[in-house]
């Protein structure tokens, strides 16, 4: 049954190639070290093991397998090859027990690229799944003004306090102006029921969000959340 499913996600990484291509858009996972090549790393901060969300996963750290996926991080291998009866016996495991082995990152700018693991973020891209546990290494890039480095410190601040790394924003001060309207302390450290609460309350509003057309809009699902909770507070 696997094959099937290597099948399947392999016709999904070939249309997404062939629209990349139509777009004049690059048709491969993106690789870290040809992004950071010209950026100076002010530090590395080691994470640990945390749950990331797959659709901030979008690339890889070297250039290596980086080929064999489109950017969706579907496959393009043949499926008589070696790595397509890989991704058929990974696919095997997750619908039998479960994708638990933790893959390995690096954090850049709030996006994660693969070290380890491409395979393991292929099978559960293709199952839907929300989350996959690694361990991740943050790349802290040197400050330079823009728009982007300024949103990024501001991220930086808001993960310190509350760990979530899921949450974009593209309008500068809504991570502190979010602290204010959920009626939190910017110095102190959130404990496991703060963060389960607001996981909770964001996926919800994210669903409902997305399923009333707001990726049509210019504006991040964070800063929708801002302006919704100005209106309806989060205790309701």
């Amino acid at each position: 049954m696997s094959i099937e499913e290597y099948k399947k996600a392999l016709r999904l990484g070939r249309r997404e190639y062939q629209q990349d291509l139509s777009r004049g858009t690059y048709p491969y996972l993106q690789v870290l070290e040809e992004i950071t090549s010209n950026v100076e790393i002010s530090s590395e901060v080691y994470l640990g093991l945390v749950q990331v969300p797959l659709t901030q996963v979008v690339g890889t750290n070297g250039r290596g397998r980086s080929t064999a996926f489109a950017n969706n991080f579907m496959p393009l291998m043949d499926e008589t090859t070696e790595f397509a009866m890989k991704w058929s016996h990974l696919c095997d495991a997750h619908l039998e027990e479960g994708i638990r082995d933790p893959i390995k990152c690096y954090e850049f700018y709030n996006r994660f690229y693969v070290i380890e693991g491409n395979k393991r973020v292929s099978v559960l891209k293709y199952f839907d799944a929300v989350m996959v546990p690694a361990y991740v290494t943050r790349l802290v890039p040197r400050p330079t003004g823009t728009l982007q480095s300024r949103l990024y410190q501001e991220f930086l601040k808001f993960y310190r306090i509350t760990e979530v790394n899921y949450l974009a924003m593209g309008r500068e001060g809504n991570f502190d102006k979010l602290l204010e309207l959920l009626e939190k302390d910017k110095k102190e450290d959130w404990d496991a029921d703060q963060k389960r609460d607001f996981l909770s309350a964001y996926t919800r509003f994210d669903k409902a969000f997305l399923a009333a057309g707001g990726e049509k809009l210019d504006i991040k699902v964070g800063d929708a959340l801002v302006e919704y909770l100005k209106f309806f507070p989060y205790q309701s």
